[in-house]
């Protein structure tokens, strides 16, 4: 593949909200495998590392982009989900969906006396780019003496997302990746600073958008702001040759919101709200915490004074740690 499109940084996008933002991840999975999910169902993520068995006793380590249960209503169900850039036109990529499944589902079997059961999770895979030959559905069929068995892989195709679509679906996983949709246009866009403009002004709708949703109390601030990060990485990438337009949009999306510190800085106020939680003696320290970060963080946007966040029982660290990303 081109080292202008450098997958590592499309499927860190993708593993970070997968693993970052159950808010995110609910709708995207609602969407891609018709489910119903509400936002309070139960991720379970699992290891995305795989040993694949091979000849003579080898094993190949694979990692997948997402492995993850979800369980709601005492149900659960498995999903594994690819994140590709590129189009599947050698086949390589259902091949590769295949022994990923077929390895699941062997992690997860049940031996009996003469019998081996075998669970394959619901698979899917997001197309960033695709084409008119790319399929809707790709199907895995095997043939076997007993007779035929086949599943479907669910697919998605970023192109069939415009804004509308998205915010209709409450498909904000999506946005990141939404440069890909104008990938063939780069050169013009380059070429024309009124078209550089017009494709900045696509962002900055993408984020008042997102302010709007968070003052609607749609969205969190959290996940805000990890989208405008993924956004500025992922964009920047794919414009490493048009540099005007790279700088306009990062100049845009990098001035709205810190580095993924921010994720530093989250994952540090549930480790205090954990500690809280067991020295308080409160089982659900993890969730105070957080919500004590998220609401400290909000507060010092409006210009609150960190004495009068202190009356309001957020202590000090919480507070400290607010600071480095508001």
């Amino acid at each position: 593949m081109d080292n202008l499109y450098s997958d590592f940084a499309y499927d860190d996008a993708f593993r970070t909200m997968v693993v970052k933002c159950d808010e995110l991840l609910i709708p995207f999975i609602n969407y891609m495998f018709d489910m119903n999910y509400s936002k309070n169902a139960q991720i379970i993520r699992n290891a995305n590392e795989r040993y694949l068995d091979q000849q003579g006793g080898a094993q190949d380590k694979r990692i997948t982009d997402s492995l993850l249960k979800i369980r709601e209503n005492d149900v659960v169900h498995t999903y594994h989900v690819e994140c590709e850039s590129k189009d599947d036109t050698d086949g390589t990529i259902i091949v590769r969906l295949f022994e990923y499944d077929a390895q699941i589902a062997l992690d997860r079997g049940e031996v009996s006396l003469g019998r081996l059961d075998v669970y394959f999770p619901h698979t899917g895979i997001l197309f960033l780019s695709s084409s008119d030959s790319t399929p809707d559905k790709m199907e895995i069929v095997m043939h076997t003496s007993g007779g035929d068995n086949n599943y479907f892989v669910d697919v998605m195709k970023e192109s069939d997302f415009d804004l509308e679509k998205v915010y209709e679906n409450d498909l904000y996983f999506l946005l990141p990746f939404y440069s890909f949709n104008y990938k063939d246009e780069f050169d013009a866009i380059e070429a024309d600073e009124a078209k550089q403009d017009e494709f900045v002004e696509i962002y900055r709708g993408i984020i008042d958008t997102l302010e709007e949703l968070v003052a609607e109390g749609v969205l969190s601030s959290f996940s805000k702001d990890v989208i405008i990060s993924l956004i500025n990485k992922v964009s920047y990438k794919q414009l490493m040759k048009q540099k005007q337009t790279q700088k306009k949009v990062g100049d845009l999306m990098g001035g709205k919101v810190l580095d993924l510190d921010i994720i530093k800085a989250h994952d540090d106020g549930i480790r205090e709200g954990i500690s809280q939680g067991i020295s308080q003696g409160i089982s659900q320290g993890e969730e105070s915490g957080q919500n004590k970060l998220v609401k400290a963080v909000e507060l010092l946007r409006e210009g609150v004074d960190k004495e009068d966040i202190l009356k309001q029982g957020i202590d000090i660290k919480t507070i400290e740690l607010a600071e480095g990303i508001r």
